[in-house]
């Protein structure tokens, strides 16, 4: 779907929702961060790559803008922008922006929301919430762009039931190509699920989904289906744990392509063959045939989440084992654990600490060079300056290592951020 399509898709229920307008909310809230940073390897390089250190600062500002109806509908629009630049690094300066779409309209028992976002942040950009998924894949800059579109209904079967039904679709493609490996891609999906509160704090439900994934270039497409079921348990108020357990299958396909043998770390046709296909120059490293394609890989899903809140912090942990779509021509199998924890040490001060862990296998498809294990520690202070600002200090840790080489890289960084959330403007009309 074209960027044009999402734009006209977006703006006409945005004109159907205000035209509802009677007495909507309209809120206005600005905010900016500036922030010095010094990291020892940009861009996550081997030690054989000669890593690079450098001081670097960024500027954050962000925009929320929203407009709501109590209980019938609203419409926001979030954008951000993230402008970094390095002292020691060549054209290694990024104009990252994040633009976010919402809208819904509510029934006494249905809800239907559009959500639709445009991102464009490189491959510099490890941040944990911003983080791009080719972050310490390549050295050089390369922009990603994302462009996706999400309508949903949720339906109140009745007061213990509901069921949701959700298509998303996303466009990712690539303007500043520095690895040949990155390949274009789209990546579409319809999810139905259901769940009933079977006893005061458990409830049971299934969710059922189909994605399907098409790489142009090399003419590669894969699909996915999933089934899950799905078990939440309210603890309390402040606590909640959720378990999803389910089966997935992955069915991928490269179709018949002329003859082709690699020789020589070059493709020659065979059989009288006029052309061969554009395979990623990782295949170039063996001998082989290329005639086509097919394969089928079967697997587990799991989702297990747990969280609990107090008056002064809360804490979460993550464990997810699905499928992702990758820019090499390929499906993966990612593995990933996550632990968050924030408390209030005193009335203006909080501390936080990150850590996750992750690894990503290819399953599907030609390319497994970017199969990897990657590990993340941050912990972080904030002080609370007054109502509108606070600063905050935080350390990074990165590190990588591919599963199909021997080559590993690291990274450690630190931060000083000042943030500036100016007074919320809002009005009704």
């Amino acid at each position: 779907m074209s960027f044009n399509s999402i734009v006209f898709i977006v703006l006409t229920f945005s004109m159907f929702a205000v035209s509802t307008i009677q007495a909507a909310e309209w809120k206005l809230e600005p905010s900016a961060s500036v922030r010095a940073q010094y990291n020892d390897n940009v861009g996550m390089r081997s030690e054989d790559d000669n890593p690079i250190s450098s001081t670097g600062y960024t500027l954050d500002p962000k925009i929320n803008l929203s407009i709501e109806e109590q209980n019938l509908w609203d419409v926001s629009l979030k954008t951000r922008g993230k402008f970094t630049r390095y002292q020691d690094l060549e054209n290694a300066g990024s104009n990252n922006v994040f633009t976010y779409f919402d809208s819904g309209r509510k029934t006494e028992r249905v809800a239907y929301r559009l959500s639709a976002s445009y991102t464009l942040n490189t491959n510099f950009d490890d941040d944990y919430d911003t983080e791009s998924p080719i972050a310490g894949l390549i050295d050089d800059k390369t922009e990603r762009k994302t462009i996706s579109l999400s309508p949903s209904i949720r339906w109140n079967t009745s007061q213990t039931s509901v069921a949701i039904f959700s298509v998303n679709t996303s466009d990712i493609s690539y303007d500043e190509v520095a690895d040949t490996n990155l390949r274009d891609y789209t990546n579409d999906s319809v999810t139905f699920r259901a769940y009933w509160e079977i006893l005061e704090k458990h409830s049971l439900g299934f969710t059922t989904s189909y994605t399907e994934q098409e790489t142009p270039s090399l003419k590669f497409t894969a699909d996915t289906t999933a089934f899950n079921l799905d078990y939440t348990y309210k603890i309390n108020q402040r606590s909640n744990l959720q378990l999803s357990l389910g089966f997935r299958r992955v069915e991928s396909f490269i179709p018949d392509e002329p003859a082709c043998d690699i020789q020589g770390g070059g493709i020659i046709p065979l059989d009288g063959a006029d052309e061969c296909p554009n395979l990623p120059p990782f295949i170039v490293s063996v001998p082989t045939v290329i005639e086509g394609l097919d394969s089928v890989s079967d697997g587990t899903v799991v989702n297990l989440s747990y969280s609990v809140q107090s008056e002064r912090g809360s804490q979460s942990f993550n464990l997810v084992r699905n499928v992702i779509p990758s820019s090499t021509g390929s499906v993966q199998e990612k593995v990933s654990a996550t632990y968050k924890f924030k408390i209030e040490t005193t009335e203006k001060l909080t501390t936080n600490m990150l850590i996750d862990a992750s690894e990503t296998k290819a399953i599907s498809g030609l390319d497994s060079s970017i199969d990897r294990k990657l590990y993340r520690i941050e912990p972080s202070i904030t002080y609370r300056l007054d109502r509108n600002k606070h600063i905050s200090f935080k350390y990074k840790y990165m590190a990588q290592r591919f599963l199909n080489s021997d080559e590993h890289s690291k990274s450690n960084a630190i931060y000083i951020e000042l943030s500036l959330n100016w007074p919320k403007l809002a009005t009704t009309y």
